[in-house]
């Protein structure tokens, strides 16, 4: 008998330390859950390329369901878009308005009342939070510029071809396209190769790069002021060029953790 206590206590020893140390673990392991999902401007936009759908096409819906219904599987608790922090106050009185009457939206590009909102809807999240902040960005003349060049020219040419093919794939497959590894390396490069665009002894391309890095550093720097927990799960939505700054600004900061954006994407 007196055998047997000892064994049982020697296993709840053990037990209650093994649990122990997974809750150590747990608590040092503790980064904040961040889905950086790239979203392609489906209304609205200024960009060069531009991706815009006809929101009453049948397909378009159903792709768009299925996008919102993999980012409320990801049970985020807080989302972060493409507004100005200045403007959180009217985003939020929409929102509020949005979650009794879906009718209420921002008149701004769609991706932000049909995937934003209607994901922050379904999750329950009580707060939106605008984290960009507009520049001004001359990308015309860097086009120009790569234009005097044939090699340089042809590697524009391709690049926008590359583009145009993403565009017109149908929206789920585009989103899943934009949202992977290879397309956000591809699309940072490109805009490391315009940097290097000039004139003789002038550096145009690497001073209007430099304004868009600035625009994105300080989108980052607008979302590490929100004030977060290690229980919170993030979800910004950005256009996808901004979404691979992103990536590299959070995958080098140990605070956050990184989820894989295409594990948490329905393919079909």
């Amino acid at each position: 008998m007196k055998h047997f206590l000892i064994v049982i206590l020697s296993i709840l020893f053990f037990s209650c330390n093994s649990l122990k140390d997974k809750d150590i673990k747990s608590n040092d392991s503790g980064k904040i859950s961040v889905l950086n999902f790239g979203s392609a401007h489906l209304t609205h936009t200024s960009d060069a390329n531009t991706a815009v759908r006809d929101l009453k096409d049948l397909q378009v819906k159903k792709d768009i369901n299925k996008i919102v219904k993999s980012l409320v599987a990801y049970k985020p608790t807080v989302i972060c878009i493409e507004m100005q922090p200045d403007n959180n106050s009217f985003v939020n009185e929409v929102f509020q308005k949005y979650i009794i009457d879906q009718s209420n939206r921002l008149n701004y590009s769609e991706e932000l009342n049909a995937i934003a909102f209607e994901t922050a809807r379904l999750s329950d999240v009580k707060y939106i939070y605008g984290i960009d902040d507009q520049m001004g960005f001359d990308y015309p003349s860097l086009i120009d510029l790569a234009n005097r060049n044939t090699s340089d020219s042809l590697f524009v040419m391709n690049q926008m071809n590359s583009y145009k093919e993403v565009n017109n794939l149908p929206l789920l497959e585009q989103f899943h396209k934009i949202n992977t590894k290879e397309y956000k390396m591809e699309t940072f490069n490109f805009y490391n190769f315009l940097a290097t665009m000039h004139t003789n002894e002038k550096y145009e391309g690497a001073d209007i790069i430099a304004d868009f890095y600035k625009r994105n550093i300080r989108m980052y720097s607008n979302f590490c002021d929100i004030p977060l927990t290690k229980n919170d799960r993030v979800l910004i939505i950005l256009g996808a060029t901004h979404t691979a700054y992103f990536d590299v600004f959070l995958e080098n900061n140990p605070k956050y953790k990184v989820e894989n954006t295409l594990d948490h994407l329905s393919k079909n």
